[in-house]
């Protein structure tokens, strides 16, 4: 690569935009503009132009599959030179920062990392350790209220002093405040019990270490000179701290978003990050990237058009240099049976008639409840479909069954994990005497693990307390030979079949627990614990990928670091193949970052997008009715070439039929980018006639095969 080639094809504000790498820089990359193309290229000139050495360069994102594609198109585009480039997800930054220096805060360097499923384990046995086990509580609430805390960087101690002074005010106080105050600090011990944090620590002790340590700052200042940040408007409280301690006295800090996509409220982002940016940082240059690469100009006028009614954003206005494209349908219908019905027919002519395939079309709609009819109508017409945001990998079963062994022999204090498979297969453990158990270690001042450990048959039964000791002997033979594999994973290359820790899971499932057995006859599941055997297989391939020249330091593969990375994975679960050729139907949350060639948005009505919650808007402009607006640009953005919408004028909800009224945010489309429809008008009679006679061609060929 010549000096100046990593600034080849760039356009004018992307190039300012890589060539702009000292102090606070803000980034703004509108739907379609080329952002990741500018990070690589601002990466490259980082390493080109001796700014930094590979190492000293940090780029964090918000998901692992946006981690992975950075990270091959760097090492694509700039070589070996740039493979000690640091692409991080927020969270994997956490845990690097935690195994390194958590030992400050009290916490292992071996850590167990709790998904979502765990987070709800140790919320039930700090709420049942209170005397708060009523069947009453949602305990997904509670710990969405808890979230929401850690998220602010509100303490236990903070969080109840703040729920009793608005009690003491006599303010209306929820009962599930109350709830999530009393259970916060108990569910903390409960998580350092068992040697673990939640995804929200992963990002909240980094800060306090940041905060708190001196030694911990000048090790991360001195590790990493230029930070990058992309998705900037998804950040929440503690990942703006997290930014500034990064950053610290240089300012080498660049920020990449767009507040028109800012969608993500309800998981804590909060726009104004990005709104403030300049006010965070002083001095701060915006560059604003509008150039759109994906669209339409049709497409973009009627996106520019939409967000133009949200009054707290960064002006800008995307353009072009794509073809004029057809006019937006808006299709009408009398309910959401015959919405799904066009849906359908105008998807299966569109690629009769334009030889597409299948996966070139998404449905997008508000909320999940809307895809049953559209399901339903996709199989009458043999459509084939595939749901993105179904049940997760991570989530069956089996698999969580898997990981929770996995957890158990790597972890032997988790006890969320070794209440799961205590009785899986069934041993002889029941609840009864798992609730024994529990018992005693309360009255004796033990944990569950360390009580399981010292079990009588007095305590719990004759033959309860055998069918204990041989499940715990049966952790610590797997204990032992997971030190083998792990000592023959350090030294092995890998070859053509399982690598060695992966080899020791697939005996463990199989043939030490039995698991594999005990889902044989469903041939899915079977599949789905060798996939996350398969899994473990990959991560220990890449590690030995990534292992440096002879007398660089390297952490050889261990099950603690596998796990970890699993732990992570299932926060995003985005097992979804993609490569099978069938419609996507998503919630247009899940489809920011996608692109198709044409997209339909459905269910475009007062009460759903914008959602009836957002009706209650106090905020106005800066709120929740703007954030749905966001929904909509963002939907309306992901098409290349077309966009359907669709709204019905009365629609089943709850079992009644209600009266809709069409979304407030189509008057805001300008009318000569739309073209109106009916169902009746999906096809012309000269079209309806082509098409039964080549239906009947296609057929009889097919029987003359």
């Amino acid at each position: 690569m010549s000096s100046t080639s990593h600034l080849h094809g760039l356009n004018p504000e992307q190039r300012e935009a890589v060539l702009q790498t000292d102090g606070p820089v803000l980034v703004l990359a509108g739907a379609g503009s080329g952002k990741t193309k500018m990070l690589v290229h601002r990466i490259a000139h980082l390493i080109r132009s001796k700014k930094a050495e590979p190492s000293q360069v940090l780029a964090v994102t918000f998901t692992n599959k946006a981690a992975d594609e950075m990270r091959e198109r760097v090492r694509a585009f700039a070589g070996d030179a740039a493979k000690d480039v640091v692409i991080s997800t927020f969270h994997s930054l956490g845990v690097r920062i935690l195994r390194e220096h958590g030992a400050r805060l009290g916490l292992p360097r071996r850590f167990a990392i709790y998904d979502t499923r765990d987070q709800l384990g140790a919320l039930k046995t700090a709420t049942s350790e209170i005397h708060i086990d009523d069947d009453r509580f949602d305990l997904a609430r509670v710990l969405r209220r808890i979230s929401d805390w850690k998220t602010r960087g509100v303490t236990p101690e903070r969080a109840d002093r703040e729920v009793a002074a608005e009690a003491m005010k006599g303010n209306r106080t929820d009962e599930y405040d109350l709830l999530s105050a009393q259970a916060y600090g108990r569910y903390e011990e409960v998580l350092r019990a068992c040697g673990a944090v939640d995804f929200d620590d992963l990002l909240l002790l980094p800060v306090r270490l940041l905060e708190e340590d001196e030694e911990t700052r000048r090790a991360v200042w001195k590790r990493w000179r230029y930070i990058m940040i992309d998705e900037y408007q998804d950040t929440n409280g503690v990942q703006l701290d997290m930014a500034r301690h990064l950053a610290g006295a240089r300012r080498n800090l660049c920020v990449v978003g767009d507040d028109d996509q800012s969608i993500y409220a309800f998981r804590g982002a909060d726009v104004s990050n990005i709104l403030d940016f300049e006010g965070h940082f002083p001095g701060a240059r915006v560059i604003a990237l509008e150039q759109n690469y994906r669209s339409t100009k049709r497409i973009l006028q009627a996106a520019n058009a939409v967000i133009a009614g949200n009054a707290h954003r960064h002006p800008k206005s995307l353009r072009t240099e794509n073809p004029e494209g057809p006019p937006l349908d808006l299709y009408e219908h009398e309910d959401d049976a015959l919405e799904a019905e066009t849906v359908a027919k105008e998807i299966g002519l569109r690629r009769y008639r334009n030889a597409t395939a299948w996966k070139d079309y998404a449905v997008l709609y508000r909320t999940n409840v809307q895809s049953r009819v559209l399901e339903e109508t996709m199989r009458e017409k043999n459509v084939p479909y595939r749901v993105v945001g179904a049940t997760g990998f991570f989530e069956r079963r089996e698999v969580a069954d898997g990981v929770a062994y996995l957890r158990a022999v790597a972890h032997p204090a988790d006890e969320i994990a070794i209440r799961r498979i205590i009785n899986t297969p069934t041993r002889g453990i029941g609840r009864t005497t798992i609730f024994r158990v529990i018992e005693l270690a309360r009255e004796r001042g033990r944990t569950f693990c360390g009580m399981l450990r010292r079990i009588s048959d007095e305590d719990v039964g004759t033959a309860q307390a055998k069918a204990i000791r041989g499940f715990e002997a049966l952790l610590d033979r797997a204990r032992k030979s997971l030190d083998e594999a792990e000592a023959r994973s350090a030294h092995f290359p890998p070859g053509t079949g399982l690598p060695p820790i992966a080899e020791w899971a697939m005996d463990l499932f199989r043939d030490r627990t039995g698991l594999i057995d005990s889902v044989k006859e469903d041939e899915h599941r079977v599949i789905n614990l060798k996939d996350l055997v398969g899994a473990l297989a990959r991560y220990e391939r890449r590690r030995w990928s990534e292992k440096p020249d002879a007398g660089e330091e390297w952490e050889p593969p261990t099950l603690h670091d596998a796990l970890a990375r699993l732990a992570l994975d299932s926060e995003e679960d985005d097992k979804d193949d993609d490569e099978q050729d069938a419609v996507v139907l998503m919630t247009l949350h899940s489809a920011k970052g996608l692109e198709f060639d044409e997209v339909f948005l459905v269910g475009l009505e007062e009460g759903i997008l914008p959602h009836s919650r957002s009706l209650v808007d106090e905020e106005g402009g800066a709120g929740a009715l703007a954030e749905e607006r966001r929904l909509l640009y963002v939907g309306i953005t992901r098409a290349r070439r077309r966009v359907t919408l669709s709204r019905c004028t009365q629609r089943r909800r709850g079992g009644e039929t209600v009266e809709c009224l069409p979304s407030r945010y189509l008057e805001e489309i300008p009318a000569e980018l739309v073209t109106v429809k009916t169902a009746e008008q999906i096809l012309t009679p000269e079209e309806s006639a082509e098409l039964k006679k080549n239906f009947f061609r296609d057929m009889k060929e097919l029987l003359a095969e």
